[in-house]
């Protein structure tokens, strides 16, 4: 794997900026703003469930603030890790289920959800016994975000911490810098941009990833695509399909970090066989525990082109890398309605290559035809896509 701390083009374009003053109150407000009025659209009267979990101070205070402000009915859940670390370590599947119970109906009637942490130790549950964990996962985590997913608005973020800043080797005062210009990026501006990418998207039948490791195809003959703009997510700026269940062929190495149900792994790579994915040789015992986790999990529910360009590197936090300009991931799992190929699981495990020059290169194929190369769009129609959206 190509180490994060490395520098290139995506460093250098921060360089420029670096000097600009980081999360003052006005990076705050406007950022509240942003969550309340464009990503959410809230009106007076709409119910909001705020959801906190960890040091989230002062974001926290101002979205509650803007969503008052807007005439929105409250209502307030918050955790910590240390609680939260007792609860899972301590109960069973039935204390699980009660509890579980009592937190979904909190989202009865609800109209929007704002979920909003802070991680100090992204490995603060690694040490919580994997069966417990799985409990967790199963009774209280996987129908709290079917419920949220159901909602008519919900958006997610991470808070930067100095836990984040350490993870991704960088200082915290760089850290804050790109979490305000990627989440408050000119989405309007970057999902005109993409229009032309998604209409090749519409129009392909096959995708060729090649990269160090790689050399994966599928099928997305008639799928529909989904171009994020910041509703979902903050920071954002991905566009995604999804291939045909039994399509994927090939072999694929994702060289960005991951963690999923409490594990960390360096480097996941997989073939895909009439599209269901097997651990390449060397691969850890837990992954192949989770490609069979259930019938859908082993198999693509999502292919996602990256195109934030205020992300410069990988972060190691998905919310961040999947955005990552110059990137592409595949989720193992749960397909989006937005984008359904009809794959079913309890799991949506999202996987990351960066296919940028200084972390291995790599071309994207539509249909035979090179559309990127070492992240970088080559048709003048994308190219576009190569710079900041706000520029």
């Amino acid at each position: 794997m190509q180490s994060a701390s490395g520098t290139g083009a995506g460093d250098d374009r921060y360089t420029e900026r670096k000097g600009d003053k980081v999360m003052n109150y006005g990076d705050v407000k406007r950022l509240a703003q942003t969550i309340v009025m464009r990503s959410l659209a809230v009106t007076a009267g709409q119910k909001v469930l705020v959801d906190l979990s960890g040091e989230v101070q002062p974001l926290g205070s101002a979205i509650v603030n803007e969503l008052c402000r807007r005439g929105a009915v409250v209502q307030l859940r918050e955790t910590s890790a240390a609680y939260l670390k007792a609860l899972i370590s301590g109960s069973s599947e039935e204390q699980l289920s009660a509890w579980a119970e009592a937190e979904l109906s909190r989202m009865d009637g609800v109209d929007a959800y704002i979920g909003l942490r802070a991680d100090q130790n992204q490995y603060e549950f690694s040490d919580i016994q994997e069966a417990r964990y799985a409990a967790y996962m199963k009774r209280f985590l996987v129908p709290w975000h079917h419920r949220m997913a159901m909602l008519p608005s919900w958006l997610l973020l991470k808070y930067p911490t100095h836990g984040m800043a350490q993870l991704a080797r960088m200082g915290r005062e760089q850290l804050d810098a790109i979490f305000v210009r990627s989440c408050l990026l000119d989405y309007d501006r970057l999902a005109e941009r993409a229009r032309p990418l998604g209409e090749r998207l519409m129009s392909t039948r096959e995708v060729r990833i090649v990269s160090p490791g790689t050399d994966l195809t599928f099928d997305i003959t008639g799928m529909s695509h989904y171009m994020c703009d910041g509703r979902y997510n903050l920071p954002d700026g991905e566009i995604f399909t999804a291939p045909l269940v039994e399509s994927a062929e090939g072999i694929i190495t994702f060289n960005v970090p991951t963690s999923f149900l409490g594990m960390t792994f360096e480097q996941v790579g997989l073939e895909f066989r009439k599209g269901k994915a097997a651990p390449l040789p060397g691969s850890s015992s837990r992954l192949a525990e989770l490609l069979a986790a259930d019938e859908g999990a082993s198999r693509i529910g999502e292919f996602g082109i990256g195109l934030n360009n205020c992300i410069p590197r990988p972060m190691n936090q998905l919310l961040f890398d999947e955005k990552m300009a110059g990137s592409i991931h595949i989720a193992l799992g749960q397909a989006f309605p937005m984008a359904d190929n009809g794959n079913v699981s309890d799991i949506h495990w999202d996987l990351v290559l960066h296919q940028a020059e200084e972390y291995g290169g790599g071309e994207l194929y539509f249909d035979g035809r090179l559309v990127r190369r070492n992240g970088l769009f080559i048709d003048d129609e994308l190219k576009p896509l190569n710079t900041y959206a706000e520029e």
